[in-house]
């Protein structure tokens, strides 16, 4: 009796995990990041190398989620002089900040999505781990998850602060000495995605 009802329990479980519905990243997400400084600030994308959502079986409740953005496709929008444009991004993908040659992937790891009511942006709050350069943090963000008629949408506003993951380059928090010469810690990435099956 008792191996039989183990039995069940096991077929429960690999009927349930088998009858999630899966959504992939589709064409036109994209990343968009933002970093301030105290004399301006700069912005631009990045790309998702892979990504996907999981749904229950009815394909209507989140369920979990992984995405992985593609760190070395870091690029800048607001510089146009081509040498000044070079020369950030060689700085952003550096050493100082994100290393792209040592950790070429940035890694969000999606564990839960709580209901969120009275919030007309956002109908969940996710909570996720982020790994960058090879550290990981746990972080929560509101979330918007919309269907369409075959595809889903979902968009978010990551805020972080970049110190918890070792990027302290300007960091005034870190180096209280700087005056007003520092990079502000928080680092936004807006985030617009499409799924589909």
């Amino acid at each position: 009796m008792k191996k039989m009802i183990a039995s069940l329990l096991l077929l429960t479980f690999v009927f349930a995990a088998n009858s999630q519905t899966t959504y992939t990243v589709a064409k036109g997400s994209t990343i968009h990041w933002l970093g301030k400084k105290t004399t301006g600030q700069h912005e631009g994308d990045v790309t998702l190398k892979s990504g996907s959502l999981q749904f229950d079986a009815a394909g209507t409740t989140p369920l979990k989620g992984e995405f992985v953005l593609d760190m070395p496709s870091m690029t800048s929008t607001d510089i146009k002089d081509a040498d000044d444009n070079k020369k950030l991004m060689e700085h952003l993908k550096g050493e100082e900040f994100f290393d792209v040659k040592g950790f070429p992937t940035a890694v969000l790891t999606v564990k839960k999505f709580a209901p969120l009511t009275g919030n007309k942006d956002a109908n969940y709050t996710v909570t996720a781990d982020l790994t960058i350069k090879g550290v990981k943090n746990e972080i929560t963000f509101p979330a918007k998850i919309e269907f369409l008629k075959t595809d889903i949408k979902a968009k978010a506003t990551i805020v972080i602060d970049r110190t918890k993951w070792k990027i302290v380059y300007k960091s005034k928090s870190i180096f209280p000495t700087l005056g007003d010469k520092f990079i502000y810690d928080d680092m936004t990435f807006t985030v617009d995605l499409f799924l589909n099956k």
